[in-house]
């Protein structure tokens, strides 16, 4: 059974469109890294003589380039695509689980910092933030189906 011409072009362009939410290899290369810096911030400020400082403007550094990213991003493909989470039905119980999943991680290595467990925190903090990457992975692929099934709310 041939398929309508019109409702075929429309789901090869909410294909191509949903290419767009997946992310470049390096992208997540860094969302790693970064996932290992944030998780371990109750570790990093037990561990630094200088309270931190420095970390916060390395965490302001961060927070800029991650803009950047994303509006350089948009200018370049064009693709405007909604950017909060919940406008991605097949996404929303993804990100919340994710979210919920990091923060108990975050808040048991914090829990382990401040009672003294070092070892244990920085032995918690490798599963923790690849929970992070690992949800975040999912949530961008739940996105993309979204977009191809064309239920995404502005």
């Amino acid at each position: 059974m041939a398929g309508t011409p019109e409702l075929d072009q429309v789901a090869e362009a909410r294909r191509r469109i949903a290419t767009h939410a997946s992310l470049p290899g390096p992208y997540w290369v860094a969302f790693a890294f970064a996932g290992v810096l944030l998780a371990g911030l109750p570790i990093w400020r037990a561990l630094l003589p200088t309270e931190g400082a420095y970390l916060d403007w390395g965490l302001v550094a961060l927070a800029a380039a991650s803009a950047v990213y994303a509006i350089v991003r948009r200018r370049r493909t064009g693709v405007y695509l909604p950017r909060r989470v919940t406008s991605y039905p097949g996404a929303r119980t993804l990100w919340i689980a994710a979210l919920a999943a990091t923060g108990a991680g975050f808040l048991g290595i914090q829990a382990l910092v401040d009672h003294g467990h070092m070892g244990l925190a920085l032995a918690a903090l490798i599963p923790v933030a690849a929970v992070m990457l690992v949800g975040h992975m999912l949530v961008r692929a739940a996105m993309r189906r979204s977009i191809e099934a064309g239920r995404v709310k502005p």
